[in-house]
């Protein structure tokens, strides 16, 4: 269930006119101003935010893929394709580009979960329907935890 609190800490945060949303604490906190973050299409419809870090170890694993493989290719492709650099601000936001926001379904609202390796920005109600039609028990499963 989405966080709909105003907590400091909360995973539910405004987008404004600008395109610009602030990263929740939680996240921020592994962050610095100034840093570069790497926004692109996700696999799932949501914008995946690597660290600059993150993003060229990404590379080098696409770097190794076996691109023989067309659906290695289009994957590559869909995050590599248009993704897009940005800069954390002094309040802690980023500007999400329109395309993205777009692809994304973001209006004004975005809710962010985090991954091993990245954190995701979602569109709230797409993210809690996401989350309803994944909840297959034999898929959870076989995730070993």
């Amino acid at each position: 269930m989405v966080n709909k609190g105003r907590k400091r800490n909360s995973r539910l945060h405004r987008m404004d006119q600008k395109g610009r949303v602030a990263i929740p604490f939680s996240i921020r906190r592994d962050l610095r101003y100034g840093e570069l973050l790497y926004l692109t299409k996700g696999l799932d419809p949501c914008i995946y935010v690597y660290t600059e870090e993150e993003w060229k170890k990404l590379i080098a694993r696409f770097e190794e893929a076996s691109l023989g493989k067309t659906s290695v290719r289009k994957k590559i492709r869909k995050i590599m394709g248009e993704v897009e650099e940005v800069e954390i601000d002094p309040q802690g936001r980023i500007r999400i580009p329109s395309h993205l926001a777009q692809y994304a379904g973001l209006e004004d609202q975005c809710f962010f979960a985090r991954m091993p390796r990245w954190f995701e920005i979602w569109n709230p109600e797409r993210y809690r329907e996401y989350m309803e039609e994944s909840e297959d028990e034999e898929e959870i499963e076989e995730f070993p935890l």
